[in-house]
């Protein structure tokens, strides 16, 4: 009898296992970003995000002026005639997630027909919007109230869109996952994901000290998302020193840069790139750049080799260090370190390649795609800005 009694027993702890491994209810994350999005169906709210900021003032005026409300711009429009629809229909997960606004653009292609949706059109122009983190089968979620009162009620049919589902997921890195992050099926460049930021994120002390992706990219709940290619946002991440030191014969200049407060790589991604010169001015009023080094993952166009990686873990730096004879330094009279960033330094040389061959392109393609390049472009050459730039003066 014991024996069938420990048989049943260890049978059903097998039976446990297995459900808590297989039969576990799916988390929030993955139900909220399952690819691609459902449609919404039939909804009473004006997924508009002007309407939403006829309430939310402060998230609809933050919102406008971000990569994410721009997210369906020139640099991704022009691509798509190229890719084909299947191939755009990846991209939209991420760059306008509401399968109503992929309808809506994939109508002007030709692709779809686009008829008796609440979705207005123009509404796939606006990228990343409200509806595309907050909106789920016409219910409304958001996250808790700051004040972390949990005992609110949050749906009542007298306000509007009837109050919202409070998800404490809301303030998790993971939320930011799903299009931050490559999947683990993803393709890798020498053994690394095309995007990891999740994942640097994952592996460095800032998720360690339950520093969430929010903190830094949504201060205070502001919705700005600011990044790599606002120059006041990453002075907050990095610090930069220059040093020259005279000696007996001579002198040491040092000129550093550290990632001292930015929760991944830097930069993240193979897009941007970050320049690092040294310069010097002569009594006579002659500059020369005596030492430089490019912080970045430099890939091939095709993005298939690696060319360098030289982006900054989370507490690393780059050092730049030249030594100077004591004749070289009598008639030094200035010493510049100067840090620039190109945010769109890939798309660059991308966007102008195929500018170069444009006459290769399928002649129905052209009325969309050049004047979206053109624009991608231009676009791109005006993204680069000096961050900082360091003085020592005799």
């Amino acid at each position: 009898m014991r024996r069938i009694t420990s048989l049943f027993f260890f049978a059903a702890l097998i039976a446990a296992a297995f459900f808590l491994l297989f039969c576990k209810e799916e988390g929030f994350h993955q139900r909220h970003w399952a690819f691609p999005l459902e449609s919404q169906g039939s909804i009473t709210v004006d997924p508009n995000p002007a309407s939403c900021g006829s309430c939310h003032l402060q998230q609809f005026g933050s919102w406008k002026s971000t990569l994410h409300s721009r997210a369906i711009g020139p640099g991704f429009l022009w691509q798509l005639p190229r890719i084909g629809k299947h191939g755009s229909e990846n991209c939209m997960n991420c760059h306008s997630p509401n399968p109503e606004t992929k309808t809506l653009l994939f109508s002007r292609l030709g692709w779809e027909e686009a008829s008796g949706s609440a979705w207005k059109s123009g509404s796939e122009e606006n990228g990343v919007q409200c509806a595309s983190c907050h909106l789920r089968k016409g219910k409304v979620y958001g996250p808790f109230p700051k004040d972390g009162n949990k005992d609110r009620i949050f749906q009542n049919s007298n306000i509007p869109h009837q109050g919202f589902i409070p998800q404490k997921e809301f303030e998790e890195s993971e939320f930011c996952k799903n299009c931050h992050q490559s999947p683990e099926t993803a393709k890798q460049v020498n053994g690394k994901f095309l995007m990891d930021t999740y994942g640097q994120w994952r592996r460095s002390e800032f998720a360690r000290s339950n520093v969430q992706c929010q903190n830094c990219h949504m201060p205070d709940r502001k919705h700005e998302w600011k990044g790599i290619s606002d120059p006041e946002m990453v002075k907050q991440g990095v610090q930069t020193f220059l040093q020259v030191l005279p000696k007996e014969e001579g002198a040491e200049i040092l000129a550093e840069l550290k990632n001292s407060g930015v929760g991944h790589s830097f930069p993240s991604y193979s897009v941007p790139k970050v320049y690092l010169e040294v310069w010097t001015e002569s009594i006579k009023g002659e500059r020369r750049k005596i030492s430089e080094k490019t912080l970045g993952w430099m890939l091939d166009l095709e993005l298939q080799k690696e060319i360098y990686d030289t982006r900054l873990s989370p507490g690393e730096s780059a050092l730049l260090r030249v030594n100077l004879s004591k004749e070289e330094f009598s008639k030094l009279k200035r010493v510049e370190f100067i840090v620039t960033v190109d945010p769109k330094e890939y798309y660059k040389r991308m966007f102008q390649d195929n500018w170069n061959y444009r006459d290769t392109f399928r002649e129905d393609t052209k009325p969309w795609v050049l004047p979206h390049l053109k624009k991608a472009l231009e676009e791109a050459n005006a993204a680069k800005y000096e961050l900082v730039r360091k003085e020592w003066k005799i």
